[in-house]
C-alpha cells in the first residue's frame, strides 16, 4: 500500500510505502525482542512468579491493548493481518486458559514472539526498568519514548535520522544487556 501525502497547498511532499514500514517496524522489533530476551525480567521476575496470595497473574498485561492503543492507520492495519496470518485472530485464542483479558497472554506470558502491537512492545514496568538501570547501567530506557517512537515508525512521522538514531539506541542497549550475560 502507498500513499501519496499531498500538504494544504496540494503539494506532493513524499510517498510512503506503508509495508516498508511495517518491515521497519519488524527489524526493530527483532532487536528488542533479543534484549528482552537477554534481560528475561518479565517472565522470570513477574508473569511466573504468584502474586501475594499464591495467585497467578498477567503482569502488566491486564487488558487488551493492541485493540485499545492500535491506531486506525494502513500500517497498523498492515501489522495486524500479519499478526492475524501468523497467531490467528484474537478471538481464536477465546479458549485458552489465561488470567489476562488479553487473548494473546496466556499463562506463560504473551504468545505474539512477534507483531506485537507498539504498546505492548515498548512497554516495561517500573521495577524492570529499574532493574535496567540497576543490573545494567541502561538509564535509557522510556517505556513511553520507545511507545511512541515505534508507532511514529509504524505512521511515518519516525524516519531518516531519527529513525537511524532510534535503531541505534535500541542496538546499543541490546549490546549492553548482551555483553553482561
Amino acid at each position: 500500500m502507498v500513499l501519496e501525502i499531498v500538504n494544504p497547498l496540494g503539494e506532493k511532499r513524499q510517498r510512503m510505502n506503508w509495508h516498508e514500514k511495517v518491515d521497519q517496524y519488524l527489524e526493530i522489533e527483532k532487536i528488542l525482542n533479543h534484549l528482552f530476551s537477554g534481560f528475561n525480567y518479565c517472565l522470570t521476575q513477574c508473569i511466573q512468579k504468584p502474586g501475594d496470595e499464591g495467585e497467578l497473574h498477567c503482569g502488566c498485561c491486564n487488558r487488551p491493548y493492541h485493540e485499545i492503543y492500535d491506531q486506525d492507520h494502513p500500517s497498523f492495519e498492515i501489522l495486524r493481518a500479519r499478526r492475524e496470518a501468523l497467531y490467528g485472530k484474537p478471538e481464536s485464542h477465546a479458549n485458552i486458559k489465561r488470567i489476562s483479558p488479553c487473548e494473546y497472554h496466556t499463562l506463560k506470558g504473551c504468545i505474539l514472539k512477534t507483531h506485537k502491537s507498539p504498546v505492548c512492545l515498548g512497554f516495561l514496568c517500573k521495577e524492570s526498568i529499574q532493574a535496567l538501570r540497576s543490573d545494567y547501567g541502561l538509564w535509557t530506557y522510556d517505556y513511553l519514548g520507545v511507545t511512541h517512537a515505534l508507532e511514529w515508525l509504524l505512521t511515518g512521522d519516525l524516519s531518516g535520522k531519527a529513525l537511524d538514531d532510534f535503531r541505534q539506541m535500541c542496538l546499543d542497549m541490546d549490546r549492553t544487556v548482551m555483553s553482561e550475560e
